[in-house]
């Protein structure tokens, strides 16, 4: 091994084990597959813990449909089946009921698509 080779070795076992040098991540979010379909989500009710991070993978099995969390600043559209799905995630900060419902005029029973994300106090302790 040359000089260079052998510099260039130290170096890369430096900066890996230094402290520091790479950001550690913390867990990767829990994913929840949602389903949206003829004026209902599936699930209606998501229950996550308090502080829990989750992952919303919402799909829709006919038509283009929307998905908001009431007071939650998550307003999205749902693509068409077929046609990939919509990701956002949600951190239950404060312990209570946030309904979701959808944003898109989709039908006849566009104002009856809701459903509950239930946020349990102290980490599931309810």
């Amino acid at each position: 091994m040359t000089a260079r080779a052998t510099f260039a070795a130290i170096l890369l076992v430096l900066l890996v084990s230094a402290p520091g040098a790479a950001p550690t991540q913390g867990p990767a979010p829990r994913v929840i597959e949602v389903t949206a379909e003829r004026f209902e989500f599936w699930p209606s009710e998501i229950r996550v813990d308090q502080g829990e991070e989750v992952e919303l993978r919402i799909r829709s099995d006919d038509t283009m449909h929307g998905f908001r969390i009431v007071g939650a600043g998550t307003n999205l559209l749902i693509p068409k089946r077929g046609k990939g799905y919509a990701v956002t995630r949600f951190t239950g900060s404060t312990a209570g009921r946030y309904t979701f419902e959808c944003s898109r005029m989709c039908g006849a029973g566009h104002n009856f698509m809701r459903g509950v994300l239930v946020v349990r106090p102290g980490g599931g302790t309810q």
